[in-house]
């Protein structure tokens, strides 16, 4: 891993919108806020020809709303132009399977390590090509409930590595250093091997590791469960940082509880295309797309998708 550290910009990608009247938390972690009503529009075509883009996407009980959910986000997904979406919780192996079916060019992973909860891939078959696609830490449930799902991709002749993760939910801000099955101490252990586990076989991959990891990145020190990212700054940078600092209704990713517990962590391997004008981190109003945040909620999540778009220098 290169020991370099540059400076990074995030440009918020989405306008303000319409939101949330009395949702209240279904578990998340963070502080119940009621959001305000500021609707200005949402394009939906975040992808583009000379970025690498990769989303994470918390389906909620996929299909949350059965046949309704699929139709919905098979009609949504190809207007999105990226070139993979890392998923959690999907319920229904068969009905995801059915979904990237009616998604045109459009191939799915999801894996069998548990049979609930599942994590899973969605990728544009014409701009990817995968190598591998396989699960790491199996049997370790105290850290990893869900255990890793690794993506191992080439796209325009750049290797990388995705690792979609679903961590434990739940908590009280606090990490109880003597209870092994502490919530806030299963995902810093989560953190510490993730970390173990890149340095030690990634070591110079370009590496994007995110999910639903049910925590918030800018807490303090004190029960900041990513400290074994954060403390390694010329190594990692969460790309939605500067998101996570600056929470408005229009940006968390988790609008019931106003907190951003989806993320995207990258290696250093990238930082350098990171930096570039054309890349940036954003959360998706997803709920634009389908005329309120009621609509969105009852057919899809109650979680929006963060995305990542990566430009590489030729």
């Amino acid at each position: 891993m290169k020991k370099n550290l540059l400076k990074v910009s995030i440009k918020i990608y989405l306008p303000y919108a319409a939101l949330i009247l009395g949702i209240f938390w279904l578990g998340a972690c963070g502080t119940n806020t009621k959001l305000d009503d500021d609707n200005t529009g949402f394009q939906p075509d975040y992808g583009s020809d000379e970025t690498f883009e990769v989303i994470s996407w918390n389906l909620r009980e996929f299909p949350w709303n059965g046949e309704s959910t699929i139709r919905e986000l098979a009609a949504i997904i190809p207007q999105l132009k990226v070139d993979v979406i890392a998923f959690q919780e999907i319920n229904d192996k068969d009905s995801f399977l059915e979904l990237a079916r009616r998604i045109p060019h459009y191939s799915a992973y999801v894996y069998n390590a548990t049979s609930a909860w599942r994590l899973a891939y969605l990728y544009d078959e014409r701009t990817v090509d995968v190598k591998n696609c396989y699960t790491i830490y199996n049997g370790e449930t105290n850290p990893f409930p869900r255990p890793p799902y690794v993506l191992e991709l080439s796209w325009q002749g750049e290797d990388l590595i995705i690792v979609n993760n679903h961590f434990k939910a739940f908590g009280d801000n606090h990490i109880d250093e003597t209870d092994p099955w502490d919530e806030e101490r299963r995902r810093r252990l989560a953190c510490e091997k993730l970390d173990t586990y890149i340095r030690t076989y990634w070591n110079e991959e370009k590496v994007i590791v995110l999910g639903d990891l049910n925590d918030q990145i800018h807490e303090p020190p004190e029960y900041n469960v990513f400290l074994p990212f954060l403390n390694r700054s010329q190594e990692y940078l969460f790309a939605d940082m500067e998101i996570a600092q600056n929470l408005t209704p229009a940006n968390v990713s988790y609008p019931p509880s106003f907190s951003h517990i989806d993320h995207i962590l990258i290696t250093n391997e990238l930082f350098s295309s990171f930096s570039h004008p054309q890349s940036s981190c954003n959360t998706l109003q997803m709920e634009l797309m389908m005329g309120s945040w009621h609509n969105y909620y009852n057919l899809l999540s109650d979680h929006r998708p963060v995305a990542i778009k990566l430009f590489f220098q030729p």
